[in-house]
């Protein structure tokens, strides 16, 4: 008897964790920028530059970059103008694991929850930050699944199958997509002097899997201030969109793949460069996206979970391993609205931007979907009329809530990702805002089950006294509880010879079936050799 085995692979995660670290720091003014008098806005990207996993034990390293903008009064000529302050804060941090990751593929994502900037004086801030720290350690698990069984010996070998089908990860990518493009300054807006507040996101996203890699494309938004040429004139600013498309090679790739991709913004800068008429009026921008591409590819297999022989003695050895099933590729948006008072605030003129990141707060698996709460952090930055305070800048809190619509299973696993793609803010009256726009919800869901498979047996002789103990010709009865299976290595016998004594069984094939309650069937045991 030789076994022919195919190889199951299945990638899964073994431990996790997420832990809150804080970061704070003093930091004074350079002395070329001006003193402090408010603070306007503030941006922070935090990302971790490494993990090293040891044991039960994660080491990240990583930084917060941040920047702030303020405004000041300019000692030259005295007029209040805004300046940008930009900076790092590293960290260190161990994240403790709830099993042994050694020998694992380990990912961090590090996620800002909150950014505060306060003026301890006219030269010096505080700047405190929340950052989310997740590391995510995997692991290959592989089988060796018996999936047939070939016989020269005579033993009337059977097997017991059942064809699995689950999602193999195929493809796990990390990359970088540069972005480039170049913009011009609108017609009726003065030359570029000094680029003093820049901010992007990602308006839309999309990703398509092909035979050689994978496609993207999509939309990105800035937003830039600037002091022109002419100091004399006011501080000016730009909010435009580009499109934007890019390819990445990836070997292994098909079409008929489920793709999963996750982005990131972590990079972006910003030039004012000369045109043709050598005025600083086309802006260089350059972006960095890291993407996460995994493809998930669904595999057909049969695999024997037990195997018997009614005249040899069979002792299997099974493997055990978690397969999951895709049971939905998800990407839903989900609209947010909410109107702001702003009386508290000075006389808003005009509202100049509106950019916000998405946070969650609660996901609940429920009978027929996911449900996903959360909340948008709107930051709106606006003009106002009095020559004092020139600018300003205020953050709203948008809840959202999201069901993903799907069938309950008892062991699920799913994976979420979540981003702001519009946002948008409107003065309604002189003293309230109304804050719009649509959250992306990707997501990919899972079902887990347990898969038993055959991998080695032990085969030995039956105690010849015993098996000449066993009834040669036996009536049996069903109760409606044994399958053929069951029944066929009770009484060591074929499903062939049992077909062949029981015509209401000709059709029957699968050896899980089970007779009715109270089917009679005739039952001849199989020849010793």
């Amino acid at each position: 008897m030789k076994i022919n085995k195919e190889r199951i692979r299945e990638n899964s995660v073994k431990c996790k964790n997420t832990m809150q670290i804080t970061l704070d720091d003093d930091f004074n003014v350079p002395d070329s920028k001006a003193d402090i008098d408010s603070i306007i806005r503030e941006w922070g990207n935090p990302h971790a530059d490494s993990v090293k996993v040891s044991g039960e034990r994660a080491e990240v390293k990583g930084s917060l970059d941040f920047a702030f903008l303020y405004c000041g009064r300019n000692e030259t000529n005295g007029k209040v103008m805004p300046y940008k302050m930009a900076g790092s804060m590293n960290f260190n941090e161990n994240v403790n694991l709830p099993d042994n990751a050694d020998g694992t593929y380990a990912v961090c994502d590090a996620k800002l929850e909150d950014l505060t900037v306060k003026a301890i004086n006219s030269r010096k801030v505080s700047i405190k930050a929340i950052i989310a720290i997740t590391v995510v350690c995997e692991e290959l698990s592989e089988i060796q699944a018996a999936a047939g069984v070939e016989e020269d010996d005579g033993w009337h070998i059977q097997t017991l199958s059942e064809d699995v089908v689950y999602s193999e990860l195929a493809v796990n990518l990390r990359d970088n997509l540069r972005i480039k493009e170049s913009l011009s300054v609108p017609a009726g807006k003065p030359e570029v002097g000094e680029i003093i507040w820049e901010e992007s996101c990602i308006k839309s996203f999309n990703s398509r899997l092909t035979d050689d890699g994978v496609s993207l494309n999509g939309e990105a938004g800035i937003f830039f201030m600037y002091i022109p040429v002419d100091e004399s004139q006011p501080v000016q600013w730009v909010e435009t969109t580009f499109p934007f498309e890019g390819k990445l090679d990836i070997n292994g790739c098909s079409e008929d793949m489920v793709s999963f991709v996750q982005y990131r913004l972590i990079s972006f800068t910003m030039e004012a460069r000369p045109d043709y008429d050598g005025e600083n009026r086309e802006i260089a921008v350059e972006m960095v996206l890291d993407l996460s591409v995994r493809g998930y590819e669904e595999r057909h297999q049969t695999v024997i979970n037990d195997i018997y022989s009614p005249v040899k003695n069979i002792t299997v050895k099974c493997d055990e391993t978690k397969l999951k099933k895709l049971i939905v590729r998800n990407n839903g948006k989900c609209r947010v609205s909410q109107r702001v008072k702003t009386d508290r605030y000075a006389g808003i003129m005009q509202i100049c931007n509106c950019s916000g990141t998405a946070q969650i707060d609660d996901i609940s698996v429920e009978e027929d979907g996911i449900v996903i709460n959360g909340a948008v952090i709107a930051a709106v930055f606006y003009v106002t009329s009095d020559d004092a305070v020139p600018m300003g800048g205020l953050k709203a809190v948008v809840p959202f809530s999201y069901k993903l619509q799907l069938t309950s299973c008892k062991d699920m696993d799913y994976t979420l990702d979540i981003c702001v793609e519009q946002l948008s803010a409107v003065m309604t009256t002189k003293d309230e805002i109304e804050i719009k726009g649509s959250v992306s919800i990707d997501a990919i869901c899972f079902e887990m089950y347990t898969c038993q498979a055959a991998n080695e047996c032990e085969i030995t002789d039956y105690d010849e006294k015993e098996y000449l103990a066993l009834p040669g010709i036996a009536g049996y009865i069903s109760d409606g509880t044994q399958n053929m299976w069951n029944i066929t290595k009770k009484y060591h016998t074929t499903m062939d010879m049992i077909k062949q004594q029981n015509s209401q069984l000709s059709d029957i094939d699968d050896l899980n079936y089970r007779p009715p309650r109270g089917q009679k069937l005739l039952l001849i045991k199989t020849p010793a050799i």
